[in-house]
């Protein structure tokens, strides 16, 4: 049983999500960051950025949500934080896969596609079988997961270009955090 007074999370859950969370402040293209854009887009269309944050952004609160997560002491809460900007990064790699199937010059489009059906049906069974289990999904499984499927696009995301130049840090220091994310969560225990 957990101990009610201890973090649902390992401490260095907090330090990677932050880490995943810092990274939307990193250059991805040339220069630019995420946050960059995000910002440059609000100051024509707060509504365009706060769309833009919860879409190109979802991975990065999926980092900022394990931050938080880190540092409570309710299971349920913990995870109902990670679960939001988890959701959405499925959804947004379905709208991506959606894009890319129209565009035929794509390198290893066919792996970014399986990769995101896979990924997606997945978590929709996992949470389906969970919740008809009356056993959510728990904080350690939705972080572990976040991580693996981040690790995934990440890693693919390196392969890519951005109008013939490749992905800056910002891709580099999120696979990172995501893989140790993924590797270093200690697995939900059944008494959990």
């Amino acid at each position: 049983m957990v101990d009610p007074g201890s973090p649902v999370l390992p401490r260095h859950s907090a330090a990677l999500g932050l880490t995943l969370f810092a990274a939307i402040a990193l250059p991805i293209v040339g220069d630019a960051s995420v946050l960059d854009w995000l910002l440059a887009i609000g100051a024509r269309d707060p509504i365009g950025a706060l769309f833009g944050l919860f879409t190109f952004g979802a991975p990065f609160l999926f980092g900022l949500a394990v931050a938080v997560a880190s540092v409570l002491h309710d299971r349920v809460w913990a995870a109902q934080v990670i679960q939001v900007p988890l959701s959405l990064t499925h959804a947004v790699l379905v709208l991506h896969a959606l894009a890319i199937v129209h565009a035929p010059g794509v390198p290893l489009r066919l792996s970014y596609l399986g990769f995101t059906a896979v990924s997606c049906v997945y978590y929709l069974y996992a949470k389906a079988e969970a919740d008809a289990a009356d056993r959510p999904l728990g904080p350690r499984w939705l972080t572990r997961w976040g991580g693996v499927v981040l690790t995934g696009v990440t890693l693919w995301l390196h392969f890519q270009t951005f109008g013939q130049r490749p992905f800056g840090p910002a891709i580099h220091v999120a696979l990172a955090a995501a893989f140790l994310l993924a590797a270093t969560t200690p697995r939900e225990r059944p008494s959990e």
